[in-house]
């Protein structure tokens, strides 16, 4: 069914609110799949998952105008996240997301120019997933479905925005480190005085 392109014929219903948002989850790591998938879920997201592209292309044939985004892993056996995002766009013409813990600027830059709508540096967090929805696509009367805001433009600006939030995400991770090992210190601290003070006594 390659080439063939699937066209929304939903338009006598409303666009979906965010609780509707169908979103499929594709990775073969069954760990970060449930993980994503949870986070998904604390949004009200409804979310399919699959351990493959070969599954996720299959479910997308069988339940066809059901699913808004795409979201997949980028380093997958068989058919990468890569070659998923390309059949996807030419076949169904849904917004994918990409993730990975891959974050060198040439992988960014495949993937964005490759038409990804975002990308996710691994660890993926709450952050990271709560405003996908803004990639989704919702039906409307054009043969194509229309995304709801449009994807970010390709180009260093995409791949530095991406980075920043890394960063931030890490530094935000060390302070809180940093602020834990301080309250252990002064606890520990307290208790060296009054041990000391007990001697003293």
């Amino acid at each position: 069914m390659a080439g063939n392109k699937h066209t929304s014929n939903q338009s006598s219903k409303a666009e979906p609110t965010f609780e509707a948002i169908q979103v499929m989850v594709v990775d073969d790591d069954v760990i970060c799949l449930s993980i994503v998938a949870g986070m998904l879920k604390t949004f009200k997201y409804q979310v399919v998952t699959v351990k493959s592209a070969e599954d996720a292309l299959g479910t997308l044939r069988s339940r066809s105008n059901f699913f808004h985004l795409i979201i997949t892993d980028v380093h997958m056996p068989v058919m990468d996240g890569f070659e998923l995002q390309n059949q996807v766009r030419e076949e169904f013409n849904l917004p994918v997301v990409l993730m990975s813990a891959d974050d060198n600027e040439s992988s960014m830059l495949r993937g964005l120019e490759g038409g990804a709508a975002f990308y996710i540096v691994k660890p993926v967090s709450y952050d990271d997933v709560k405003d996908l929805w803004q990639y989704a696509v919702s039906p409307s009367k054009s043969k194509l479905a229309t995304p709801i805001q449009r994807p970010l433009k390709v180009g260093a600006g995409s791949v530095a925005m991406v980075q920043e939030e890394k960063q931030k995400r890490r530094e935000s991770k060390k302070k809180a480190q940093v602020k834990q090992l301080c309250s252990r210190s002064l606890r520990l601290f307290g208790q060296v005085r009054f041990i000391t003070s007990s001697w003293k006594l």
